[in-house]
């Protein structure tokens, strides 16, 4: 072969590996500004007719961290405690539509 066909021939490599790389690149951009359009219409969904005002007017909100532990304690266990009730509440329901037997200790009287 004479050695302009091997110029010939790296220069239609090199041209294709950039096609190549830019093809790749526009799929990326492509899927980029797709990807940002689903999240402005996402956020649109999320937060209708917010415009910040109401954030910025609003207090801070008191988190646990800032209150006295004792107070966050209590009404954690109260929390916990009418989850429970509701749970039993559920399962004794559940159980009586099905037509099984209930457990004893779901039995608050006994």
């Amino acid at each position: 072969m004479e050695w302009w066909t091997w110029i010939l021939l790296w220069l239609a490599l090199a041209a294709l590996a950039l096609l190549f790389l830019g093809y790749l690149a526009w799929r990326i951009f492509r899927g980029f500004t797709a990807l940002m359009d689903d999240a402005g219409r996402a956020s649109e969904l999320l937060a209708p007719g917010f415009d910040g005002q109401e954030a910025r007017n609003a207090p801070p909100a008191q988190t646990a961290a800032f209150r006295s532990p004792a107070k966050v304690r209590t009404e954690n266990a109260v929390a916990s405690r009418a989850r429970k009730w509701q749970r039993l509440e559920r399962r004794v329901r559940r159980r009586s539509v099905r037509g099984q037997p209930q457990l004893l200790r779901d039995m608050p009287h006994l």
